[in-house]
Order: C-alpha cells, then structure tokens, then sequence
C-alpha cells in the first residue's frame, strides 16, 4: 500500500508539472479588470471539503517589483510561478507595497501588480495580498521600499521610545487621527483600499481570495518594540515600550486622568524597564514579583495594549466596510515566543501582547477581530521549543497553541505561516502537526520563494508538504512522499 501511495503522489506531481509547462500564458495585464462583472462567489474555508486539509500559500519575493514601479524580470517570475503551481500549491502572496503604489497623494501606480495577478489568474492561482503601509527591509538593504516621500517627510509622526529614537517604519498608531497635510493616515490608509478595490473589484473573492492588513512593523500588529531603531536590539533582548511619541503621551495622560490617577501620565522609566538587550530579571518592571504587577503597571499594560487593539480592529472594520463580504480579510500577530514562560512574558508586553497578570492578550485580540470576521494569521509555525536555548525560556509551541484556540474560541479562522526560512523536514513536520482535527489551521503560507526554494531538491519537500497538508487523513510526522 505504501508503494502504492508514493507512486501515486509521483504520478500526480509528474502530471502537475506538465500540465503548468502546458498552460497557455497569454493576454494583456488589463484583460485582468475584465472578468465576469456582478457579486463574485462566497469563498468557502478551504477546510470545507475535509476537515483535515489545509491550503498551502507561498510569499513573493520583497524584491518582485521595484521602487520605480516596475515588474522586476517577468519571464522569470511566470516561470517561477509555474513551479510553484507544479508542487499542488494553492496560490501565493504578496506584498502590496504604500511606498510603490502612492508615490504622490492620491496618485496611484498598480500596473506592476496588475501585470503580476494576470500571471496568476492564467496559472490558476489563487492570490493573497498584503496592504503593507510598511517599510520594507532598512536603508542600504537591496530591498529596502521606504514610505511615500510625502509621508516620511513629516515630523512628529513616528513611534518613539524612553530614548528618544524613533523609526520611520511604520506611523505611530497614535497619530491614526493625526491630519498629516491634508488626510489623516486613517483616511490615506481608507483611500488606498478604495483605490485598490476599485481596480481590482472584479477579482475580489475569485482570484484574489484574501487581503491582509499591514498594522505595523512587517506588516504585523505589534509595536516595533525590537526595531527601533533597527539595528539597537540582539535576540532575546526584551526589547522596549514604543510610548514616547507627543501622540502617544497624550494619550496615557488623558487615560491617566480618567482613571483618577494623573501622576501615571507618563511610560514606565529607563530605569525600571531596562533596554533593548536587557533580560526580564535583570529589570525592575520585569522581573518576578516586579512593577508589572503593581496597579500603575497594570494600568499601564492595559492602555498600551488596548491602543494597539483599536490600532487593529479599525483597519479590519474599514476593509470589511469597502471589500464587502466576498474576500477574507486578516491580520497578522507576531510571534513573540522568547521569554514566554517566564511569568512577566517581557518581550510581549513590549511588543504590546498584555499576557501576564492573568490577561489573556491574544484572547482579547482575537475577539477584536470577530466584528469584521477577521482572519487571525499567526507566525512561528515551524519552530519548537526544542530548537531554542532552554536559557531564554522561549515557548513558541505553547504560544501558537495559545493563540490557535483563542482564535477557534472566538468563531474565526486561523491562518499561519513561518517566521524564518527553511527547507528541511523538521521544520514542515511541526507545521504539519497544526492541520486538524489536532489543530485548527486553516490555511498556511510558506515564507518565502527564493533560489534556494526553487532547488529541484527543496521544490520535491515542499511537494510533499503540501500533498500532506492537503491530504484528508491526518498525516505527521512529515514524511517525504
């Protein structure tokens, strides 16, 4: 039965590939806005046909299109696209990025991704996007994508720590109402989407299955609590509160009064969080019994996590208000696992995850989500404990574990992906071990296609990934088929 088994899995592949090689890809990027008008299909949760299997996604290149806004070498993407479609994968995703798209207000550029979905659309691929109003990389980088000139240009508009630094990676959520020339980020952040469904109205729900919302840095929601500025921190620093902008201090002020407590007007000191590198007992805020548990910690905690929930959930409504009910729309957590089993959960609450003094954070995120059916897509699927030093006391199983029942908790899908590359069994086997009915993944999205990822060798593992993730029987550990 199992020769069986791998011989009908090589044939499926081998048919596969000729039948990519074969597809016809033809046609102008416009003929892309000339699909079948009027409401596209409902999508259904890829779970549908069986409980047990899971749609696999791959993440673009960063450098797929360049800054002046063009497709970077498009024969070799369809052929790239091609190979992707040979290992039975369902589509892929990519960055949208603000800083290509809008390089002046109001002025938008999606040729380069209208030309990218027609290659997908002729492959039958389905496609996921990213609204990533995010910096991509850092300055020198090949793949460094700034902001529009026209918003990092401001002042006063960035996250800022107890330091003083600040990041012009992504525009401090505390200034989502801030009139910045003459449209808040909010509404820039409106008028793109608008924009972007404008264009693509056709496509949404039928070729374009999914859009995910950048909040935040990496187009995840988090503060950059270990990127500002970038090259400041070293893994498993603890990282530090990003609540020193003018936006964000007024804020805690006003929260302070309210709450009867004025003197709590101001971010937790140098002194007592530490910095960047610091581990959590080597804190006063941070370490057991510390400032975190006393009341001015706790509500301190609570506002700035509350801030970034809002930060989300507002983007999620305004999507869900202009995309309609046809396209799933997400958000991505970030996966904070150093320090999770320490009982202050330091790098988390840096990050803006208030999980400690009994407050499930990723609980109250995940019910953030539920007014606009948001999708929750989680990172670190690949990693164990195991394969982290016992010293920083990292969790990543028992977190995604955490945030996968608090997603199913509240009724709605959850999606992950990994957050670092790799290309080995061990890595796809603990991914694999989140399908149903032990998990409740609902798709996943591999990061990312490369060279190395479309070695003839790496293409026949994640073959046979995606033919496990895929089967109706649950199948771990992972084996190559």
């Amino acid at each position: 039965m199992a020769a069986l088994a791998m011989r009908g899995v090589i044939v499926l592949t081998a048919l596969r590939w000729l039948r990519a090689e074969k597809l016809h890809v033809s046609g102008d990027a416009s003929s892309l806005l000339a699909l079948p008008s009027g409401s596209p299909r409902l999508l259904q949760s890829p779970c549908n046909d069986s409980s047990d299997s899971v749609k696999v996604y791959v993440m673009m290149s960063l450098t797929m299109v360049s800054r002046n806004g063009t497709l970077n070498d498009p024969e070799g993407l369809r052929q790239n696209l091609t190979k992707v479609k040979a290992t039975g994968a369902a589509g892929v995703m990519t960055d949208v990025w603000w800083g290509i798209t809008e390089p002046k207000p109001k002025q938008y550029n999606f040729a380069p991704y209208k030309q990218f979905f027609q290659m997908c659309q002729e492959l039958e691929l389905e496609v996921q996007i990213v609204t990533s109003f995010h910096q991509c990389c850092n300055e020198g980088d090949d793949c460094f994508i700034p902001l529009p000139s026209f918003v990092r240009q401001q002042p006063g508009i960035w996250f800022k720590n107890t330091l003083g630094n600040e990041t012009r990676a992504y525009i401090s959520l505390f200034a989502d109402d801030v009139v910045v020339g003459d449209r808040t980020p909010k509404q820039m952040y409106t008028d793109w989407i608008e924009e972007f469904q404008k264009q693509f109205r056709h496509a949404m729900g039928t070729l374009i299955v999914e859009v995910m919302l950048g909040m935040g840095t990496d187009g995840e929601l988090k503060y950059p609590s270990y990127q500002n500025p970038p090259t400041a921190w070293v893994y498993p620093g603890i990282g530090m509160f990003q609540a020193s902008d003018q936006y964000a201090l007024s804020s805690l002020q006003k929260a302070a009064s309210a709450a009867g407590n004025p003197a709590w007007g101001i971010p937790p000191s140098l002194a007592s969080t530490g910095n960047y590198n610091s581990f959590p007992n080597e804190t006063a805020f941070f370490r057991d019994l510390g400032e975190y548990q006393t009341d001015y910690g706790k509500f301190f905690l609570k506002w700035y996590s509350q801030a970034l929930i809002n930060h989300g959930s507002t983007l999620l409504h305004m999507a869900r208000s202009i995309l309609g009910e046809h396209v799933k729309i997400s958000g991505k957590i970030a996966g904070v696992h150093w320090w999770y089993k320490t009982a202050s959960h330091a790098a988390e609450l840096n990050a803006g995850f208030y999980n400690a003094n009994d407050v499930n954070g990723y609980g109250l995120i995940a019910e953030s989500f539920t007014g606009s059916n948001g999708v929750v897509d989680f990172t670190c699927l690949e990693m164990t404990d195991a394969s982290q030093d016992p010293a920083y006391q990292c969790g990543p199983q028992e977190l995604v574990q955490q945030v996968m029942r608090a997603t199913e908790n509240a009724g709605l899908n959850f999606t992950g992906e990994n957050a670092l590359g790799f290309y080995d069994a061990a890595g796809y086997n603990q991914m694999v071990s989140y399908k149903p009915p032990a998990g409740y993944l609902d798709s996943v999205t591999y990061l990312r296609i490369s060279d190395k990822f479309l070695e003839a060798k790496h293409l026949e593992t994640f073959s046979s990934f995606v033919a496990q993730m895929q089967s109706p029987s649950y199948v771990t550990p992972f084996t190559i088929l």
